[in-house]
């Protein structure tokens, strides 16, 4: 079977602020489509990304640009299984639902702290950007809480973690780009060397934190320092990156749906789903890299050649009208059907449910005392593969 072959550019700045009929237009074309400027295969139906993602012994993420942002050795960038549970294995049972319950205090308190002076603004009729006052801060707080990190160095987890995301998510003209890939390894350095620190500090003062665990844990010790300060420079940037990106994607849906808004500020009970439904409408991971190996493979009746380069288009996939009745509205009684936007497989998001458990409680205190808003200055999107739009300013109707 012959492939089609599209040129279009799905991560240029022209395309972010609206990809969706271009995405369409793609899944139109067939499941799988050769790009040819990016030379790789693009998978654009909910179907075969499953298809792909599911089946790590022939679709790697080993040699992809996700072990060149965390390292071959995070968990993220690894398709031994045995060596990917023996470090994703220490934080799995802090990130289930049950330990999540116990760290709704805290998140409570850090949500007060946030939202106090966002509401004082409101209310004085300032416009407030919370992007920068709430979705960014959060999850920064919440995971450096949750690793051991002192508040006195959150603006230097913020800023490392924004130069890790720039060559991914900034649209800047040639002469920048060579500054955004320094300032990226430079962050990459910076925040391994912090790792460094405190892995040894929690050898000689071991706590509670996640970085005591993996301090402390028989499957870890032999790997060598570095390996685990990759896993740890990981979990601290996936912590924060997509999930500040998920609340500006929902503070504006909220903030553009004012009949939504008002039957959700109404009933509480609605806010999880609509918040899902947000994540498949507007999801924030875009694209997911990987690479054949062990020979050619069919996938919908294509070849792809061994070593080939793959992307699994989950913003595509999310809107795939085989999967949803309606794909591009935003329904907010859409009935519940898992979505692609925290990813599927093995690799699928550790923090999936801290960052629910964020994000319901963040929408249910900023409606608490903003319960009705619009938005107030333009904003933009970043680029497809790690999409969110910015800044996100609220104002009184």
């Amino acid at each position: 079977m012959n492939a089609p072959v599209t040129n279009i550019n799905i991560i240029g700045e022209e395309f972010a602020d609206n990809p969706w009929p271009a995405l369409k237009a793609l899944r139109e074309q067939g499941p799988v489509v050769w790009h040819k400027g990016y030379q790789r295969w693009l998978i654009t139906t909910d179907r075969d990304i499953r298809k792909v993602a599911l089946n790590s012994d022939r679709f790697t993420v080993e040699g992809t640009v996700v072990e060149d942002l965390f390292g071959a050795d995070a968990f993220i960038a690894m398709d031994d299984r045995a060596r990917h549970n023996d470090f994703r294995g220490v934080w799995a049972e802090s990130f289930r639902p049950q330990a999540m319950a116990s760290l709704r205090g805290d998140v409570a308190e850090i949500i007060a702290e946030l939202i106090k002076p966002v509401a004082e603004k409101f209310h004085s009729g300032e416009a407030v950007n919370i992007s920068l006052a709430l979705c960014r801060p959060l999850p920064t707080m919440v995971i450096a809480l949750m690793m051991g990190v002192p508040r006195e160095r959150l603006a230097d987890i913020v800023q490392w973690s924004d130069a890790l995301a720039g060559g991914s998510t900034s649209y800047v003209d040639e002469a920048s780009k060579q500054q955004i890939i320094e300032n990226r390894e430079q962050a990459k350095t910076a925040l391994a060397d912090y790792m460094l620190e405190l892995l040894k500090q929690r050898r000689q003062s071991p706590g509670s934190d996640l970085i005591s665990l993996i301090a402390r844990e028989a499957a870890t010790k032999k790997f060598p320092d570095q390996q685990i300060v990759q896993n740890l420079r990981q979990l601290l940037f996936a912590g924060n990156e997509t999930t500040a990106k998920w609340l500006d994607h929902i503070f504006l849906t909220y903030g553009q749906y004012t009949d939504a808004r008002r039957e959700i500020t109404a009933d509480r009970s609605l806010i999880r789903g609509a918040n899902e439904e947000v994540m498949r409408w507007q999801g924030v991971v875009g694209t997911l890299p990987r690479k054949v190996r062990g020979g050619a493979i069919v996938v919908a009746g294509v070849e792809l050649g061994d070593g080939d380069d793959v992307s699994c288009v989950l913003a595509s996939g999310n809107r795939d009208a085989a999967r949803y009745q309606n794909p591009d509205e935003f329904d907010l009684h859409r009935i519940a059907s898992p979505n692609l936007g925290f990813g599927v497989g093995m690799h699928n998001c550790l923090g999936a449910n801290l960052a629910r458990l964020e994000a319901e409680m963040v929408v249910n205190a900023l409606f608490d005392v903003i319960p009705d808003y619009e938005i107030s200055a333009a904003y933009h999107y970043s680029s497809l593969p790690l999409r969110g739009p910015a800044p996100v300013t609220i104002a009184r109707v």
